[in-house]
């Protein structure tokens, strides 16, 4: 066994509630109230919709409840299905680390599978909070210690570390079946960066809930005596050798170490997080300019901003939804005609508008290395835009809503889930359920949690 698994076990083996401080506790619930929200607002998006069919041909002796709906399924199928539906818009919460070059991952993209295990398994709320802690904890050490995406790699092997750790908590893992459970979730599950090229599929918001099943079912197999492979992170086939990315784990959450699930990144528009700054000063210079008198706009960035394909050709020229809600372009451009980024925002009939697509070609990128060295403790982003007159007028603005440094309240976490969630459930059928999660640590089990969750027929 390879140091990085062992400490990685020996931390998850050794875990418990008690361990959680106050404000790891109210983070988790923080984040599964976003979550949560977040699921009820993709809840009749086309995918999600083939997902639940998908997942009702599917039975289990332990199932497990789709959000929203009285359908059961395998704890895996039901988990994929329910963390999709919390990914799908790209409004659900994020996590940015140490090395400042990391993408992600979504670390909610692990919530709906562990509380389908949890439902499934007849576990409290109190070991929910924990596993979605425990997978929080190794989805942001990853990040903070790794560089995968420069070199093609996908970040979803983090949700399936995540979520085998988290889950193996609800299962009850020993500490040689949780290391077996991550050879199991790392070596199978490296995935490709090419999924976040291009024009943009449906995978995208399925790849990080994915990686979160195959953590499930890693943990599974190792409850019931399969053995993972060794060395999985340090082996000469390992890890670290095939993505070229040695690292040595810091300290991990607990005593006076904070724990990671306490610096998540909440979104306030349902965009790529890396696009919520420049549209949310696109909309700042909207007060300063008329659009038909620009010229061009430079955007200057930290820069791992400019990494991500967010400036691309394809990118100006969004074909497809998931393209288009991961196009600083076209968001800049679309806030500067429209004023706002909301859901229409995100439909054919303005991504693929010809007034604000001739504005995304007016619209370029630089980085500015004083950014670069702040992030990701600070983002920033500077908009300088020429006018037909030759004037230029420059806009700043720093942190976008719901990132650390300015955070989301308590309030305006519910006031999005409510958004959400009005859409689907009465106003009183909202409320409670949006008070039962904040009291998610005081219930012996989940079951009534997802029949309040079920949207009216």
């Amino acid at each position: 066994m390879d140091k990085t698994t062992e400490k990685f076990a020996a931390y998850a083996s050794a875990l418990s509630y008690a361990d959680l401080t106050p404000g790891a506790i109210h983070a988790a619930k923080r984040s599964v109230v976003d979550s949560i929200g977040c699921a009820f607002g993709a809840f009749n998006a086309p995918p999600v919709a083939a997902l639940r069919v998908m997942a009702s041909e599917v039975t289990a002796t332990r199932p497990a409840t789709l959000i929203g709906t009285a359908v059961r399924s395998s704890p895996e199928m039901a988990g994929f299905a329910n963390s999709v539906m919390i990914r799908y818009l790209d409004f659900s919460d994020d996590y940015f680390g140490g090395t400042g070059k990391q993408a992600g991952p979504h670390p909610s993209d692990n919530i709906g599978t562990l509380l389908a295990l949890t439902e499934s398994n007849g576990a409290s709320g109190k070991a929910a909070i924990l596993g979605i802690a425990l997978a929080y904890e190794a989805c942001g050490h990853l990040v903070d210690h790794t560089v995968l995406h420069p070199q093609g790699w996908d970040y979803t092997v983090m949700h399936a570390v995540g979520t085998a750790l988290g889950a193996g908590k609800i299962l009850g893992l020993s500490r040689e079946q949780f290391a077996n459970a991550l050879g199991l979730a790392v070596v199978a599950n490296i995935s490709l960066w090419q999924t976040r090229l291009g024009d943009l599929s449906e995978w995208k918001a399925m790849a990080g809930p994915n990686g979160s099943r195959n953590g499930l079912f890693a943990a599974t197999l190792a409850k019931h005596g399969i053995t993972g492979p060794s060395d999985a992170f340090e082996g000469k086939a390992g890890f670290m050798k095939q993505l070229n990315c040695p690292f040595e784990l810091g300290e991990l959450g607990g005593g006076n170490t904070r724990f990671k699930i306490e610096n998540t990144f909440f979104k306030s528009m349902a965009v790529m997080y890396s696009a919520q700054l420049p549209a949310w000063t696109a909309l700042q210079l909207r007060k300063q300019v008329r659009v038909e008198d620009i010229e061009s706009v430079v955007v200057y960035l930290y820069g791992y901003a400019l990494t991500t394909g967010a400036y691309t050709a394809e990118r100006q020229n969004p074909q497809t939804r998931e393209t288009a809600d991961h196009s600083s372009p076209y968001l800049i451009a679309a806030a500067l005609v429209d004023g706002e980024i909301n859901a229409a925002t995100l439909t054919p009939q303005r991504f693929r508008d010809p007034t604000i697509l001739a504005l995304a070609r007016k619209i370029s990128a630089q980085e500015d290395k004083n950014y670069s060295a702040a992030y990701p403790e600070a983002f920033n982003c500077r908009l300088e835009a020429t006018l037909k007159s030759g004037a230029v007028v420059v806009v700043h603005q720093a942190n976008p809503k719901g990132h650390p440094a300015n955070p989301m309240s308590d309030s305006e976490i519910e006031a999005k889930f409510l958004e959400q969630a009005g859409s689907l459930l009465s106003a009183q059928q909202s409320r409670d359920l949006l008070d039962s999660l904040w009291n998610l640590d005081k219930l012996d089990s989940l079951d009534h949690l997802f029949v309040q969750m079920r949207v009216p027929a």
